[in-house]
């Protein structure tokens, strides 16, 4: 009996002494290595995967900005002094990018990454803010173009127009259609320099880029329709100078009998 208790002391302590030894001791040093090892190559990872995701998102806004860049240089309704300011914008913006783009691969620390990476979409808005401004830029630069040649053409219809009147023809339906388009063409204009300062004005810091991109895309709308007025107009124009040529080509078939 005696035995069995001093058996029963011996390991009691003896757990309590391998529990004050380990106690002292600490956590294993192998255990606490190898948790931070595991913490060290998850923390890597997780930095590399967070590059990796910035690389491919830049690398997509890099491939549209030229794309949208060689649809600004063969653009040849494009002023030169138009195409060399587009064309520059998205220049300085590429650099911007790539800049960008060896920061976060020089990152060490997965916060900073992730913060830099966050500004590809929070800092640029290539989306929805660069490319739609460039696009709408492109669009009113073209349209304005486009106002400046029929107001070239009209001048000369005008002309010819003129020199029918003093002649004694009826040139009525030709000048209203022409008075029609002269007011046209001052209502595109204006609508015209209005739109491409509100879009040249939109920023990084504009609150709210898309209302601004709405109304003007809605006033394109109504540019077009004028526009489709105008054709209607050198329609009737066409149409009544043919007449009134036909008209003087009779008569003076009738002369020379």
């Amino acid at each position: 009996m005696k035995k069995f208790v001093l058996g029963i002391v011996a390991i009691f302590i003896l757990s309590v002494f391998s529990a004050g030894v380990s106690f002292a001791l600490g956590p294993n040093p192998t255990r606490v290595e190898e948790r931070i090892e595991a913490k060290t190559t998850s923390t890597a990872n997780q930095l590399s995967n967070v590059i990796a995701r910035g690389d491919s998102m830049i690398a997509e806004r890099l491939a549209s900005l030229s794309r949208l860049s060689d649809r600004v240089s063969g653009d040849k309704r494009l002023s030169d002094t138009d195409k060399a300011s587009i064309t520059a914008d998205i220049a300085s913006t590429i650099a911007a990018l790539n800049t960008l783009k060896v920061k976060i691969d020089a990152d060490t620390a997965l916060d900073t990454a992730r913060t830099d990476v966050k500004s590809i979409v929070s800092s640029y808005h290539i989306y929805v803010m660069f490319e739609p401004k460039i696009r709408l830029l492109v669009t009113i630069n073209n349209l304005q173009t486009q106002s400046t040649n029929i107001g070239t053409l009209s001048g000369k219809v005008q002309t010819l127009v003129t020199d029918l009147k003093n002649q004694g023809k009826d040139v009525t339906t030709a000048q209203t259609a022409l008075t029609d388009i002269a007011t046209q063409l001052t209502t595109i204009n204006a609508l015209l320099a209005t739109d491409k300062a509100l879009v040249s004005n939109v920023t990084n810091a504009t609150t709210n880029p898309q209302s601004v991109f709405t109304q003007v895309r809605k006033d394109l709308a109504t540019v077009r329709a004028d526009f489709a007025k105008i054709r209607s107009d050198f329609a009737s124009i066409r149409g009544s100078l043919k007449l009134l040529v036909n008209v003087k080509t009779g008569t003076a078939s009738d002369s020379a009998k």
